[in-house]
Order: structure tokens, then sequence, then C-alpha cells
């Protein structure tokens, strides 16, 4: 491709999401619990380009599940829980802080092994060591502070558990893109509230608390990065 027509269509891209960052940022901004409580009504997991490259990297880097305890965080409407149940879990336990969500996913799975409580990432109500596995898909990006999450989690996973984060790539968010929603009783369009948190933020969290990073993927949307995916054990 020559020159001019790379320079061009870098000159589109950064034109778009100008645009788009403007009639974002037109957008009220509400905490995640009220979002996703309104959301939770119309909230869907047909899968739009996010979920499409989030979900396949996310199962790539899958250990083995069967006959763990699995911890979902900021579970939504149980689609994590459901997928670990698929693989053989023993337990899941979904944790959000919304209820609306919880009674979807409870609603949504009939499984005597899967559990689901309402609570605070920040301070989570479980036993030392209690989760072969904890999995955090589209969440942290709704923390402002993601160290006090991860120290939690690594207190409530055993030596040698996992984790998985998935969310939206730092790049994309510094471009613009939030998560939004139409509240249909109000007719309104929201924004949730969301921060930029670099990849390079997690492997120094990892570092200081005792994770290894085992496994990194960035999948490309129309040649940019739209979502990471890692896989981190504790030592």
């Amino acid at each position: 491709m020559k020159r001019s027509k790379i320079l061009d269509k870098i000159k589109n891209r950064l034109s778009r999401s100008l645009r788009s960052l403007i009639k974002l940022r037109s957008l009220p901004v509400i905490s995640p619990q009220k979002g996703y409580e309104l959301w939770a009504a119309t909230y869907s997991e047909n899968m739009n380009p996010v979920q499409i490259l989030e979900s396949k990297a996310l199962e790539e880097l899958l250990p083995p599940l069967e006959g763990c305890f699995v911890l979902d965080l900021g579970c939504g409407k149980g689609r994590i829980s459901r997928l670990a149940l698929e693989r053989g879990a023993r337990k899941t336990v979904g944790l959000d802080s919304s209820q609306s969500m919880l009674r979807a996913a409870s609603a949504a799975i009939h499984s005597a092994s899967a559990h689901w409580v309402r609570g605070n990432a920040e301070v989570l109500p479980f036993k030392k060591g209690e989760f072969d596995v904890v999995i955090c898909a589209l969440m942290m990006g709704h923390v402002p502070e993601p160290a006090t999450v991860l120290s939690q989690i690594h207190n409530v996973l055993r030596p040698g558990g996992f984790l998985l984060i998935s969310d939206f790539h730092p790049f994309e968010t510094m471009r613009g893109s939030v998560r939004s929603f139409r509240d249909v009783n109000q007719n309104r369009t929201y924004a949730i509230r969301q921060y930029t948190h670099l990849i390079e933020y997690y492997m120094r969290s990892f570092n200081k608390l005792g994770f290894i990073l085992e496994d990194l993927r960035e999948p490309l949307y129309k040649d940019f990065p739209l979502v990471f995916v890692l896989r981190a054990r504790k030592i």
C-alpha cells in the first residue's frame, strides 16, 4: 500500500474516532452499579465484535476447569459461570453489585453448582484460598484502582490457581470507546463510568503481589486491538 493511502486511512480513522468521542462525551455518565441495574432488563449476550473477540481469546486461555471451584467476578447474567459449568467446574460463584443482573443469572442457569452473591469486588466475602480459578470478564475497566481488587483475588486464590482478566483494550478506551446503553423506561442513553488501565499496570501489580503472567492475547478488529485477555498464575 502506498504511503499516501496509509496516511489517508489513518486520517479517516482518527476523524471517525473524534466524531464518536464527541458524541459519546455528551452522554450522561453513571456508576457501574446503577448502570447495570438499569441495563439488566435489556442486556443482551448476543455476539457483537467485542464479545466475539473476547470470548474466543478467553476460551483459548482457559485452564482445565474439571472439578474446580471458579469465581466469576462481575458475573452479570452469568456467561462465564455457564461456560465454567460446561467445562466441568465443580462449583461456580458469580459475584456482582447488581441485584437485577444476579436475578437474571439465577433465572437462566439452573444448577445446584451455581451460586450467586451480591457484593463488592474490592472486599471479597470469601475464605483465603477458596478458589482454583478467578475470571474477571469485561469488569476491571469499571474499577478506579485495580490493585485493591487484584489483592483480594490473590487472597481467595489457592497457590497455583489461575486468574483470567479480559477487558476493552486500553488503546480502545483512550480513543473514546465507552460502554453505553439505552434505558427503555426513560428513553435515554447512558454511558457507564470506566477507566483506562494499561497492561503494564497489571504486570507491575502481578510482580508485586506474586502472580506470574502466563499468556496475553490482544485480538485485532479492523487492524486495531479491541480487547485484551491475560492469564496469570498465583505463585
